[in-house]
């Protein structure tokens, strides 16, 4: 499946605002309504920041493995 360019690059982001989101909201609905759905929500809203965090992470590390990897395979 073809992603745009834009839209690959801020997945991250959209894993870290939705994360954010469903902490918000759970806390929200935990002290309104029932420590369920606290307890759901930042759970949820935990592992999708870390899964962002995760994919940041990853694509940084990689793209400096390529520009370390072009620099040291140049002739001198």
């Amino acid at each position: 499946m073809y992603l745009p360019n834009t839209l690959y690059e801020r997945a991250p982001h959209y894993w870290l605002f939705v994360g954010l989101l469903l902490i918000v909201v759970g806390i929200y609905l935990g002290l309104q309504v029932d420590t369920k759905f606290m307890l759901l929500g930042v759970t949820l809203g935990a592992f999708s920041c870390a899964w962002g965090i995760r994919i940041l992470v990853r694509r940084a590390r990689k793209a400096g493995e390529a520009n370390v990897a072009t620099v040291s395979s140049t002739p001198d």
